[in-house]
């Protein structure tokens, strides 16, 4: 160790002398050192000193330790001594013990020999004073009474149990019997007490006789009283198991008035129905709206009633409790019975009402409702779900026998043969649209009632009621059809009933097109919102139904009601073609070269008809019309097909051409004069002109400009079919068959790019259609659905 710290010391003189001009520090260096080593020997002296002076304490207070341990030992020895003679003591006063506990006991039964000997007198005491109580007596004065004999009863009982010897049961049952006058009036006292807790909230409002209020602070002063004994022997027996306790407790009066409180609020929920539905159908509305009524009263009494019991008892937030648990349990109960359509509209609209300002949320009542809803809930989810399903059917089965007898009804007005409403603007109509409607937002206002989540479900099986409805009507209408066609004179207003019908299913396309705008723009409003959840429409459900299947069967159901209205709109051109029949199968024939009436007659009759179809809705009248042009122009390209007129010289082609032009002349200013109409702007484009194109080509006098003609021709329609054109060129009789054929060819393969109007090709398609009066087919009523529904939504 030594040679360790001579090291360490070279080590350090080593580091301080590392250059010869440090050895003149020398001195100052062994001068500090010094002062550095005296500092250390000061430190370390302190040091010795304190730990000397710790272990000289410790020395003495163990020495005056061990003089008391010897002291100590030697005063236990003695009172051992001393003790010895006390077990040989306690058998000598085995005697005086025995006696003092007869003392005791003979004490307690001096004491209470009043009261045991005035037993049946204070026991007459106690009922006077329970009987007063009716006139606002004296139920303290009883309870004092009956404290006082359960006291000297209690004093004795515990002195025998104190005896610890086999022969006390029979004097225990001996003292119980001689008191039990006392059970029966704390009986009596308790059903005193418990009928005027019961009625509490009328004391506290004063509709009661007698003390009121005070009545009430009564009983539960004396509940506390015994609340407080019960505690005491309680008390008594948790710290020692053999501990008496007097019979009878504990009493739980508390648990017990608190019973009476909640069994007075389960039947004024309950009792406050006193009709069912064979008495009254409104039976269900009237009992809530008491129950409402006397919630909403006996809270505020609760409020007033604080003041009258201990706070602990947090009596406000108890009666609020009990009357949502009465509340609940009676409205389950009224929810798993079958209920009728108004009655569960009811229910549920109480329902949503229940947590509301005007009930429990109300500003006076201070009531977190929404807490209280959360936490318990009136009907469970799996019965609102079942209860909105419920509804859902209830709605259809409506739905359906409405929809029936709405179709009924409108038959039978077709049968009366009489005219039509008009509207403001001179359109016929009937109530069919706003009465079918009318049902979907009466029927969606009683399901905001019922929930808004089922309020998509009942739209849906609206639209699919809709459906039906659709199809219904059809067939009413088209059977209404046949008849007038088997006999037209039955039916006078066949044609304004018919142009009802198409304007009614316009009607009923415009309102589904705005019902689903407005599920759509729901839509659009909760993509667009932060806290929106995905459509839940209450998970469980078997009804439930998306939203965006709601928009797919509105398509659907417009798709329907357009296909109801094509065939509608097909009746009426039906009507006017078979009027027309004759004189259409005269154009372009003979007769019609040498001069015919046929055109003036087509157009005559149109015009004729056209009083009525005036009265349709522009959309409508407009398919109409358009149709009607079709026929007679499709008629005309038909009879150049089918050769029903050939030409032998120029002059006969000219004349040809010559009337052609005139007939397109006749029909273009009768057809202007229908879209002059202030209602139609000009929606009725012109087909007449192929007629005036087919009419040159076909006068042409020079052949060698045949060829440009026929160009200029299908430049005009380049979509004309080949056979159509070169059925065209083949009428004249300077025109062989195939070099018709082959010159429509050539110039429609120098046109098969040009733009072509779809128009024409509808115009094109309808020609090649069989029939040998041509009459219109149900399959062409849908040659304008895509314009019919394009213009409808361009109008709205």
């Amino acid at each position: 160790m030594d040679a360790d710290v001579e090291e360490a010391a070279l080590e350090q003189v080593a580091a301080l002398l590392q250059r010869p001009d440090q050895l003149e520090k020398l001195p100052e260096l062994k001068k500090r050192a010094d002062r550095k080593k005296l500092a250390v020997e000061a430190m370390l002296r302190t040091g010795v000193q304190g730990q000397l002076e710790g272990i000289r304490t410790a020395i003495a207070h163990l020495q005056t330790a061990s003089e008391d341990v010897t002291a100590i030992s030697q005063g236990v020895a003695d009172i051992r001594e001393r003790l010895k003679p006390f077990p040989q003591l306690k058998e000598k006063l085995r005697e005086l013990r025995d006696a003092n506990a007869r003392h005791g006991q003979y004490a307690a039964a001096m004491e209470n020999l009043k009261h045991i000997f005035n037993l049946q007198a204070t026991l007459q005491e106690i009922r006077d004073a329970l009987d007063d109580d009716k006139s606002g007596g004296n139920l303290l004065l009883a309870h004092k009474h009956i404290m006082d004999l359960e006291r000297a009863r209690d004093e004795l009982l515990a002195e025998v149990h104190k005896m610890n010897e086999t022969n006390t049961e029979k004097e225990q049952n001996l003292l119980v019997n001689f008191f039990k006058g006392v059970d029966v009036v704390v009986a009596e006292l308790s059903k005193n007490m418990w009928f005027i807790l019961g009625r509490t909230l009328e004391m506290v409002k004063g509709n009661e006789q007698g003390g009121g209020p005070q009545q009430v602070v009564t009983c539960l002063r004396i509940v506390e009283r015994e609340e407080r004994i019960d505690n005491f022997y309680m008390d008594a027996r948790s710290k020692n198991s053999s501990a008496f306790v007097p019979p009878g407790r504990p009493r739980n009066w508390k648990e017990k008035a608190l019973r009476s409180l909640e069994k007075t609020v389960v039947n004024r929920v309950d009792g406050n129905q006193l009709e069912d539905r064979s008495l009254n159908k409104a039976w269900l509305a009237r009992y809530l709206e008491v129950c409402r009524n006397v919630i909403m009263d006996d809270l505020q009494s609760a409020k007033v009633a604080i003041p009258c019991f201990p706070p602990d008892w947090q009596i406000y937030d108890r009666y609020v409790n009990m009357y949502h648990s009465a509340v609940c349990r009676k409205l389950r109960e009224v929810a798993s019975d079958r209920l009728e359509k108004s009655e569960l509209v009811q229910l549920m609209s109480w329902i949503k009402f229940y947590a509301s300002e005007d009930m429990l949320g109300h500003p006076k009542l201070k009531i977190n409702a929404q807490a209280i809803l959360q936490d318990s809930p009136v009907l469970t989810r799996s019965t609102l779900n079942s209860l909105c399903d419920q509804f859902v059917e209830m709605s259809r089965e409506d739905l359906k026998l409405w929809l029936k007898n709405t179709v009924s009804h409108e038959t039978l007005d077709w049968n009366k043969n009489v005219r039509p409403s008009e509207d403001n603007h001179g359109y016929f109509y009937t109530d069919l649209p706003n009465t079918v409607f009318g049902m979907l937002k009466d029927t969606v206002t009683l399901a905001k009632e019922v929930s808004v989540e089922v309020i998509p479900s009942i739209i849906n099986l609206t639209i699919q009621e809709f459906h039906e409805l659709a199809g219904k009507y059809r067939d009413a209408f088209t059977a209404y059809k046949t008849d007038y066609f088997a006999e037209r004179g039955r039916f006078q207003e066949f044609t304004s009933n018919i142009i009802a019908v198409a304007n009614n299913l316009h009607t009923c396309i415009e309102s589904t097109e705005k019902y689903k705008q407005q599920i759509r723009l729901s839509m659009e409003g909760e993509q667009n919102s932060a806290t929106s959840m995905p459509t839940p429409l209450s998970a469980g459900r078997r009804t439930a139904v998306s939203q965006q299947q709601l928009i797919e069967n509105m398509d659907a159901l417009n798709l329907k009601w357009s296909n109801a209205a094509s065939v509608a709109i097909n009746y009426l051109r039906e009507e006017v073609i078979m009027d027309i029949a004759p004189s259409l199968a005269e154009l372009f024939s003979k007769k019609w070269l040498i001069g015919s009436a046929a055109p003036e007659t087509i157009c005559m009759t149109i015009s004729d008809y056209y009083h009525d179809h005036k009265h349709l809705r522009p959309v409508t009248r407009s398919a109409l019309l358009m149709d009607l042009q079709f026929r007679i122009v499709s008629e005309y390209l038909k009879a150049i097909e089918t050769k029903r007129l050939t030409f032998t010289s120029y002059e006969e082609r000219a004349t040809a051409g010559k009337q052609m032009k005139s007939d397109v002349a006749r029909l273009d200013h009768l057809y202007a004069e229908f879209a002059s109409s202030d209602d139609m702007a000009d929606q009725l484009p012109l087909l007449t002109s192929i007629i005036s194109a087919a009419g040159e080509v076909i006068s042409l006098k020079d052949k060698s400009l045949l060829s440009l003609e026929a160009t200029s021709f299908a430049r005009k329609f380049p979509n004309c079919p080949a056979e159509l054109l070169a059925a065209i060129l083949a009428t004249r009789d300077d025109v062989g068959r195939s070099d018709a054929r082959s010159l429509a060819d050539e110039v429609l393969q120098h046109v098969q790019f040009h733009p072509k109007d779809q128009i024409f090709d509808q115009l094109f398609a309808l020609r090649q259609q069989e029939s040998s009066e041509w009459l219109p087919s149900i399959g062409m009523a849908n040659v304008f659905k895509s314009d019919f529904i394009s213009r409808l939504k361009r109008d709205n």
